[in-house]
């Protein structure tokens, strides 16, 4: 009895740290292509399998995204001011709303 995918040639099967030498990405930054072009790809244990198709998804994903390492520049803020306010003074009021006293309790 013959399998349904014997006459299919399977082609060249990758693994996760070989498409990450080809592709020249760290492990985390493979594993997020995954997750967002392949959701449904081919899991053998805790790696990955890849064919030459999903290399080109992940390829082809990769250059249409603006970063994948959220270095993206800041949104436009909305709101009543259109200032930005420092890094120091967001801090400052967050650390004195953070270490307010409190009230004492009566007897």
């Amino acid at each position: 009895m013959k399998a349904a995918n014997d006459n299919v040639p399977l082609g060249t099967i990758s693994t996760a740290a070989e498409v990450m030498v080809r592709l020249r990405v760290s492990r985390k930054t493979l594993y997020a292509l995954v997750a967002k072009h392949l959701p449904g790809a081919a899991r053998v244990g805790r790696d990955y399998r890849f064919e030459e198709a999903d290399i080109l998804t992940i390829w082809r994903g990769m250059k249409s995204c603006v970063s994948i390492s959220g270095n993206e520049p800041p949104a436009n803020r909305t709101g009543s001011s259109g200032a930005r306010t420092t890094k120091g003074k967001r801090s400052t009021s967050l650390q004195k709303l953070l270490t307010k006293k409190r009230p004492k309790r009566s007897a």
